[in-house]
């Protein structure tokens, strides 16, 4: 069975853009960041931005998008060391964070995944043909996990261990994907901005705030401009109804004047 996976130090197959994002870290929520990488005396701005912040602005453009955790700025492949258990700890950081969100967000509307690193492609064949299922240790598996906090978690604390002890774990990029708004689809029924235009809706994140993605940027915005901004969409999507109707009144005039059975 084929599997995708990255090479180590090799380049992104994309550029960070509107819907691509890089982060070299996983720290996802504003609670995760270390205080020494925070503006302070010594330092006049944040060395490192939480993932939340992406992720509200990929939610609030409608068109989604994917952030890549593992992956510096220029694009170089560098891969996260994760054992099972700190995977479900990403997996359970992502969910939580969504549930701050405001409206929270439906699981349905984003993705984890975790893509495997190698130093080779010959690597990665030799591994990925004789590749076992994880085993895990009944007395961790259903262990709560801490994640509003900068501090080490259990689980982080074990692969800790087990490295000393000479074990080493895999690396993987993490891709969280935040997929596009579908007005169609019947689990965002409600969900939108107004019965008739179904927008989709605009979230703030776990500070209150809403983020909105500019090319390969983010950008805040006021209440003031949110409003001006959904007038704006509103308008957009009620001109293209009226146009859909227009067309479709002008075909029934038409097989009404031709005659042509419905």
């Amino acid at each position: 069975m084929s599997k995708r996976y990255y090479i180590r130090n090799q380049l992104m197959p994309c550029e960070e853009d509107f819907t691509h994002e890089f982060k070299g870290h996983r720290n996802i929520c504003v609670e995760n960041l270390p205080p020494w990488t925070q503006a302070n005396e010594k330092q006049d701005r944040a060395s490192r931005r939480a993932v939340s912040r992406t992720l509200n602005a990929f939610l609030n453009t409608g068109k989604g998008g994917t952030a890549y955790l593992g992956v510096i700025d220029n694009g170089q492949v560098k891969g996260l060391t994760l054992s099972v258990y700190q995977k479900a700890h990403v997996l359970g950081s992502v969910y939580d964070l969504m549930a701050r969100y405001r409206p929270p967000v439906k699981s349905h509307r984003y993705q984890v995944r975790f893509i495997p690193v190698f130093d080779s492609h010959s690597e990665a064949q030799a591994i990925l043909e004789n590749m076992v299922p994880e085993v895990l240790e009944t007395d961790l598996q259903d262990r709560a996990h801490s994640f509003r906090t900068h501090d080490y978690c259990w689980c982080d604390k074990d692969n800790a261990i087990k490295y000393n002890a000479g074990i080493l774990q895999p690396d993987y990029v993490i891709e969280i994907s935040v997929l596009p708004w579908l007005t169609s689809d019947p689990r965002n029924v409600g969900d939108g901005c107004g019965s008739f235009t179904n927008l989709h809706p605009i979230h703030e994140d776990e500070e209150g705030n809403c983020f909105f993605r500019r090319q390969a940027s983010l950008v805040q915005y006021t209440m003031t401009e949110l409003a001006q901004l959904t007038r704006h969409e509103v308008k957009e999507q009620c001109l293209q109804t009226i146009k859909q109707l227009k067309e479709e009144i002008a075909e029934l005039e038409a097989r009404k004047a031709n005659k042509i059975p419905d």
